[in-house]
């Protein structure tokens, strides 16, 4: 979740970076986070039956250790990096099979307050950085929600991305080169993304193209994304739309459509309720459309700690065994507590 990352920096340790020019100044921030929650299910699995687990990745934020560096190059410029790693909490191990040390983030760049950031490497995509602005729990309950998978993917290898504020409009673009020798396209990711603030109100969307090897072919995906927010005092009212068709001519024609809102109150200052629907229809899947609401409550006890408890209850328009719904079951209830701790 970047909103979450970009405020753990905030919060984290800056070290001397060394020795550098008298013009120069740099640091290295260490954050990240620890989350440890408990989640009860019923229906599990097919036939029915209930499981408790502790989802080692975390619930309310994702798991993470990292560091950013900065240099200050002067006239406004500067030199940064980010190397960012998950892990899971219940058994020290990375949150990957592949063994990926910094499996989240890492890249470099050179920025300026004027005329924005250009980064290289594995980074978040922009179809994510625009979905977590009107996603109703800004990315939080990622292992819950399906919006994780919905947005053309979380992170992209081998980018190239520009970012910058234009006063109100948030402007990104990217290319994730496919390093395919005789065709630029295959195995690459292109998209664009924008945000516009109005006061209380925003809008947003993104539009994106890649070509994915299936088999031995590389095939065309495009996606697209469209969000609205708007604010009530305490109270932020989000949601949006995305879409992604997956061209394979030698398969049956898929398009994926996800649809999202709910709201995010302030209900004190250390008290926010939160709650949403998620519905996700794939025209392949045998389950025919998934439906997800859910109910949220999170207590900070301090800037960097809160403690979460959630709801969510799931239905499906046909109970049988699929991608949608791998148990095959009508409707599944669960109900997680949690603690997330910032640093």
């Amino acid at each position: 979740m970047k909103a979450l990352a970009w405020r753990s920096i905030g919060v984290g340790l800056s070290l001397a970076a060394g020795a550098s020019p008298a013009w120069s100044q740099s640091s290295v921030q260490i954050y990240g986070t620890a989350d440890g929650g408990v989640r009860y299910q019923t229906n599990a699995v097919k036939g029915g039956g209930t499981v408790v687990t502790m989802n080692s990745n975390g619930y309310y934020s994702s798991n993470k250790l990292g560091f950013l560096g900065k240099e200050d190059l002067g006239d406004g410029w500067n030199a940064h990096f980010r190397l960012e790693s998950g892990f899971n909490l219940g058994n020290g191990q990375l949150d990957n099979t592949t063994n990926t040390l910094f499996n989240r983030q890492s890249f470099v760049g050179i920025g300026n307050r004027k005329y924005g950031s250009l980064d290289f490497g594995r980074q978040y995509t922009i179809a994510h950085d625009i979905i977590s602005i009107y996603d109703p729990f800004g990315f939080h309950y990622t292992p819950i929600l399906p919006l994780t998978q919905a947005s053309d993917g979380t992170r992209n290898n081998n980018s190239v991305k520009y970012k910058n504020d234009f006063g109100p409009l948030l402007f990104e673009v990217d290319n994730s080169f496919g390093g395919v020798a005789g065709n630029f396209s295959s195995g690459a990711t292109r998209s664009v993304g924008v945000s516009y603030s109005m006061g209380p109100a925003s809008i947003g969307g993104v539009y994106g193209h890649r070509n994915i090897l299936t088999g031995t072919t590389y095939i065309g995906d495009s996606y697209y994304m469209a969000g609205a927010a708007y604010s009530i005092g305490p109270v932020r009212l989000s949601g949006g739309f995305m879409s992604e068709d997956l061209q394979n001519p030698a398969a049956p024609h898929q398009v994926t459509n996800n649809a999202f809102g709910g709201f995010s109150w302030n209900i004190q200052p250390y008290l926010i309720l939160g709650g949403g629907y998620y519905q996700t229809t794939v025209s392949t899947d045998k389950a025919g459309r998934r439906g997800l609401a859910i109910m949220s409550l999170a207590y900070l006890l301090s800037k960097r700690t809160t403690l979460y408890t959630e709801v969510d209850y799931t239905s499906y328009r046909h109970a049988v065994v699929s991608t949608l719904n791998p148990a095959g079951a009508s409707s599944q209830t669960a109900v997680t507590v949690g603690l997330d701790v910032l640093f």
